[in-house]
């Protein structure tokens, strides 16, 4: 069985390890592989990096398993999002698994190095060759585009997943092509094409909840597939320009040609809590954006065959779980929008097949469409009052503060001003163009993103209230993950 490797984001003391006379001399492989690599990738190695084993057993993997305080609250949300239908409780082990595993290969940006576990690769010298392509095309993304920077600018789990594809995308795809040029392949566009579909399409085993795998699987090979596509667009250039050009969301991932198209998505901001008159009795467990990625992945478990169709289409979301505190009851609200109202009705149609199963013929739920928008409360107490919250949305600004705060110290100053500035007037065919001064999404930098500024300047920023990390597609399992079997 193979693994899929990862980026290693946490930062590790590792000491020297002993090494077996049989592992081959990475140092050599490396050197060997790197001009072909680089060839493929179409980038140079512009600066050093180490490449090295080591020994799970000598890892403090304090920073790699979430304690089990953390996961406290995993399975109800889980459950109450409608990700998972299963009967096995979602525990440490099965989300992240034995914290005895040994842990995959990385890249680490932090120490720019290789990492292998000794442990894993006493297989085949293929398979260690491959490992180290993938890595290799890791340290030259971080080279030339800052990875660290990268992973840690995403604002939701669903905008995370799509920079994580990207990344994982490209280093799957100088895989997959050094390896046809290692085995002397000669297949076409169209041919690779239809293997990388096939592949990223593949359907998880039965043991493995549908979203776990998906959760792991869609960067390495959905991912493969979204490079792919802006390759053949317009070269490994059009690649290059989707690290200042960021896919924002899961919906440019599985629709390249609506990243290339330049379509936009809205963020969603959820009230303030603290004036809600259910605010006293409900614990905020988690708050985050579902994406496409997280619809199709609800619809999965619930069986809807409509499950892709119906989820195409988004162009916004917001949910919040809330845990009663006296009560064993827990709630979930979503603000979702769509591109027409034909999605938003094809949306509210498949959810209406999920909540009669979900709610078990109860009415402690309430779906209602309001255009291109459609609102929905759950929860066997203060339904009307959560739904109350929901409408609110709208009366909100649709561009939230946090937006314009750029260096994050919670005020919009003039430090942020000079760093809108500098920005201004690029537009999305220029290569230094920044998506985060495009308020707006329209594709430039330019006056109506000036006004936005400067209607909020001076604001200052809620922090966030106190409430655990989002945990649909929370940073640590994905940068932590064990990897997961292809």
């Amino acid at each position: 069985m193979k693994k899929l490797c990862r980026i290693a984001l946490a930062i590790l003391a590792i000491p020297s390890v002993t090494l077996s006379q049989n592992l081959p001399d990475l140092d050599s492989l490396s050197t060997r592989i790197k001009p072909e690599v680089s060839s493929v990738r179409s980038l140079d190695f512009v600066r050093p990096f180490t490449v090295r084993y080591y020994s799970g057993a000598e890892i403090d993997t304090s920073e790699f398993y979430p304690q089990e305080a953390y996961l406290q609250n995993y399975d109800l949300i889980i459950r109450t999002i409608g990700l998972y239908r299963g009967d096995i409780p979602l525990s440490s082990e099965v989300i992240t698994g034995s914290p005895e595993d040994p842990l995959p290969p990385s890249y680490d940006p932090v120490t720019r190095s290789i990492n292998i576990p000794m442990e894993e690769y006493d297989a085949e010298e293929l398979q260690l060759e491959r490992i180290m392509a993938h890595e290799l095309a890791h340290a030259l993304q971080d080279m030339h585009f800052g990875l660290d920077r990268l992973l840690s600018g995403a604002t939701n789990s669903d905008q995370l997943i799509a920079l994580q594809a990207l990344v994982e995308g490209d280093a799957t795809l100088v895989e997959t092509l050094w390896e046809n040029v290692e085995l002397g392949a000669m297949i076409s566009d169209a041919q690779l094409q239809q293997i990388i579909n096939d592949v990223a399409n593949e359907m998880p085993g039965e043991s493995v909840p549908g979203f776990l795998y998906e959760q792991y699987n869609t960067p390495y090979l959905r991912g493969q597939a979204f490079v792919f596509a802006l390759k053949r667009h317009g070269g490994w250039p059009a690649v290059n320009r989707a690290y200042t050009n960021l896919p924002s969301s899961s919906e440019h991932i599985f629709h390249p040609d609506k990243y290339i198209a330049g379509e936009s998505s809205e963020e969603i901001a959820l009230p303030d809590l603290a004036n809600e008159p259910f605010a006293g009795d409900w614990e905020l467990l988690d708050r985050n954006t579902l994406g496409e990625f997280g619809f199709r992945n609800i619809f999965n478990a619930f069986d809807i065959e409509t499950s892709h169709t119906a989820a195409a289409g988004w162009h916004g979301d917001r949910y919040a779980v809330f845990k009663h505190q006296q009560a064993n009851a827990a709630a979930f609200v979503l603000f979702t929008t769509w591109d027409t109202e034909q999605d938003a009705t094809e949306f509210m149609t498949a959810y209406k097949n999920v909540l009669a199963i979900k709610r078990r013929g109860t009415e402690d739920f309430r779906i209602e469409q309001r255009g291109t928008d459609v609102l929905i409360a759950e929860s066997p107490r203060d339904l009307d009052a959560l739904f109350a919250y929901l409408e609110k949305v709208r009366s909100t600004p649709t561009v939230a503060l946090k937006v314009f705060d750029v260096n994050g110290d919670l005020k919009i100053d003039f430090e942020d001003f000079l760093a809108f500035a500098t920005h201004f007037g690029r537009s999305r065919s220029d290569p230094d163009f920044d998506p985060r001064f495009d308020f707006d999404n329209n594709g430039i930098v330019g006056f109506s993103d000036f006004r936005l500024f400067a209607a909020a300047f001076g604001k200052p920023i809620a922090p966030t209230p106190n409430a655990k990390p989002a945990v649909v597609i929370d940073p640590r399992f994905i940068h932590s993950a064990l990897g997961f079997v292809r």
